[in-house]
Order: structure tokens, then sequence, then C-alpha cells
């Protein structure tokens, strides 16, 4: 059935280089990534999960969606940063009706965005169709949320796109104030969109601690001729970051980044949702992350190499 040709159209622009275009060799591969979902958590709508190409985070990525409970789901709220844009003041959403993926298509929430848009106009933004095509935080998670969901009891829900910039506290308060009315709605689910650790000297992070301890990190950043090996420092620190979002507290997890300066590219985004969790689950034991996954895209052994970590996680509300 041919679509109407009034409609927007966000284009797959990563399959067949971030990922494979072809359908039946994507939803095979999917079908092994994320085996036959019995690994799914009751309650578990809100995901964590990276977005580098599938030969590097597609496991990781993987066991978010398959703790996703999207039985009562109608719509995503997906967060993520900018990476080719710079902007401040406002967060951008897509102007299209349609995400494609090899898969099949998923569509907008064009009412909720025009709805956030007519309301908060100052901080909702369209961006354009080449910023959206550009950015692929969204996108490498489409495929992954297509096939978790299309046999659910609501289908494939519709998404929200918020892509993330410029930030400061006050931003971000304002941010999650704006949207905690959507978070309290068990319709919906957010998902958060991030890699962790960027490490080595060309995303200019060579931070190191020698024992595991951040406090040796403030001291010796860029010592790298302690016990531990370089990669083993990186994963203490992406699993330090893991262990202070899992308090619920935005104020210690943004101490941390304060004190680690930690390349986690979602670090904003993830900053809004605690902000947000943390006003409805404060005192509770309840709407903290729990951690399912971590690798990175390789071993670091000499400050000459580089790589990117993957954390996958959710929340159960």
């Amino acid at each position: 059935m041919a679509m109407s040709p009034s409609l927007r159209i966000r284009e797959a622009s990563h399959a067949g280089s971030w990922y494979t275009d072809n359908p039946k060799v994507l939803d095979k591969q999917l079908d092994q990534l994320l085996g036959d979902r019995q690994q799914k958590i009751n309650g578990a709508r809100i995901l964590i999960g990276p977005h580098a190409g599938y030969s590097y985070a597609g496991p990781t990525l993987a066991k978010a969606y398959g703790a996703f409970d999207s039985t009562n789901i109608k719509r995503v709220f997906i967060m993520g940063p900018s990476h080719h844009v710079y902007f401040s003041g406002c967060v951008m959403t897509t102007g299209c009706d349609i995400y494609k993926t090899p898969l099949g298509n998923i569509d907008v929430d064009t009412d909720v965005i025009q709805q956030l848009a007519e309301k908060h106009p100052k901080m909702f933004k369209e961006m354009s169709l080449q910023t959206d095509e550009d950015e692929h935080c969204f996108e490498m998670h489409m495929p992954f949320l297509y096939k978790a969901t299309r046999d659910s009891k609501n289908g494939v829900p519709k998404i929200i796109p918020i892509m993330i910039s410029a930030s400061n506290t006050r931003f971000e308060s304002e941010l999650a104030e704006y949207l905690s009315p959507y978070f309290a709605d068990k319709e919906n689910a957010f998902i958060i969109t991030s890699d962790f650790c960027h490490w080595g000297a060309r995303f200019g992070y060579t931070a190191y601690t020698p024992d595991g301890e951040i406090s040796s990190l403030i001291d010796h950043p860029d010592d790298t001729s302690g016990g531990l090996k370089i990669y083993q420092s990186i994963e203490a620190l992406d699993k330090k970051a893991m262990e202070v979002a899992s308090t619920g507290s935005y104020k210690k997890f943004k101490e941390y980044l304060a004190d680690t300066d930690n390349t986690i590219c979602g670090a904003k985004p993830l900053s809004v949702l605690l902000h947000i969790m943390e006003k409805f689950y404060k005192g509770s034991n309840s709407g903290k992350f729990q951690w399912n996954g971590y690798a990175q895209s390789s071993h670091v052994l000499s400050a000459l190499d580089s790589s990117v970590s993957y954390g996958s996680g959710y929340a159960v509300i």
C-alpha cells in the first residue's frame, strides 16, 4: 500500500553502512540478538541502550530491548544527544511523520510533538530533515523497537524523538518539568540512547584511574602507569556511572560527571530522565536503573589506542 505523498518521511539513512539494509538478513540478526524474549521484565518501560553500529553495539542494545515490557505502551519518548549540530536554549524534535526501517515504518506521534511545541514554543523546535537524517542516535534503536514490539497488543508504538545539545541544571529542570506529565502516563515509555565512555586522544579524553577509585582519577587523570589495564580503568569508570545513576539521584549523577568528565554522549538526556524519575520516586526503591549489559568496542592497552563503551539497562515502573 503506497504512502501518501504528503507524508514527511525520514529515510533509514544509516542502513547499509551501520547495519544491514536487507530486511531478511536484519530480521534474522535481530532474532538471534533478542533471542526468545524470555528475559522481558514486567513493568520495564524505561530503557537505556547504545547507538553504535550493530557489529559493535548490537548485542548490548539487544539486552535493553530484551527487557522491554511494551504490553500497554502506545508511544515512546526517545531522548538522545546531537552529534552533528550545536544548539542551546531548546531541544529539537522531528518534523517527519514516519521513521523508516528496513523492517517496516514507525509512526511519529505528531500530535504530541505539536502539543509540546504549542505549550512550550521556546523549548521544542523542529529540526531540519538533513539534521534528522544525519543523526544516528535515534535510528539505531528503530529496528530493535520495531522488532521487539510489532507483535505486542498495541503494535509498534509511535515515537517522539527529542534531541538535546547544550544544557545546564536550570535547562534540564525545565525540560523535566515539561515532560513529567507524559512520564506519569503509563501508556508512555521513555528511552535514552547513549554510548558510554569515549576514550582516547581522538576523543580528547584519556583519564585513567590506577585502582578503580574515582579519587585516583581526579588526582592523576593522565597517568596510565598504575595497576589496572586501561580498558579495566575505563570499565571501572563506566560501572561507577551506572552505580551512581542507579541511586536515582540527579544531583549525585551531575557530581559524578563534574568529577570525572566521563564522555557519556547521552549524559544530558539521562540527566533529564533522572530528574523526572527522582521527582516521582524519591525515597522509594521503585524507578531505579538496573543494568544488564556492558561492552567495549575494543580493549585499550596503550595510550595510543581508543574505544567506545556500551551499556544497557532498564527501570521498572
